[in-house]
């Protein structure tokens, strides 16, 4: 993925297509969710597909015509990551530290922060293995 920022359309286009069951045609998106035009939609269905978030799935017929039938490659969880990781390259001066702590700071789970922290013990004990 470019360093590329994305804008409300590329986002709904894409929740769209990680909440789908299976992969959808531009017109089958904007049959569901008709406040999006078939223009807006393939546009950013183009962007997409450079930007390598989503896929050609399948060629499938919408009618009598012969259409491509779009899929995210991506999770929502990973395309955040990707974001995150991004914006942090962007500000070289960030304390990956502060970063995790403020991630933690507004939650009120108590179980799944302590479940959270110790799975980063985990990873981090991992990565200092590696790094010895």
């Amino acid at each position: 993925m470019h360093s590329r920022r994305f804008t409300g359309r590329d986002l709904d286009i894409l929740q769209i297509l990680w909440n789908a069951s299976d992969s959808m045609t531009a017109l089958e998106i904007v049959k569901q969710y008709p406040e999006l035009t078939m223009n807006t939609v393939q546009a950013v269905l183009r962007k997409l597909l450079k930007e390598g978030l989503i896929k050609i799935n399948r060629i499938v017929y919408s009618g009598t015509v012969l259409s491509r039938s779009f899929a995210s490659v991506i999770s929502p969880e990973e395309f955040v990551i990707l974001q995150m990781k991004e914006n942090v390259k962007e500000i070289n001066s960030v304390n990956k530290i502060a970063f995790i702590t403020a991630l933690f700071e507004d939650e009120t789970d108590t179980e799944k922060t302590l479940k959270e922290i110790e799975e980063i013990e985990t990873v981090l004990a991992q990565q200092k293995e590696s790094l010895q």
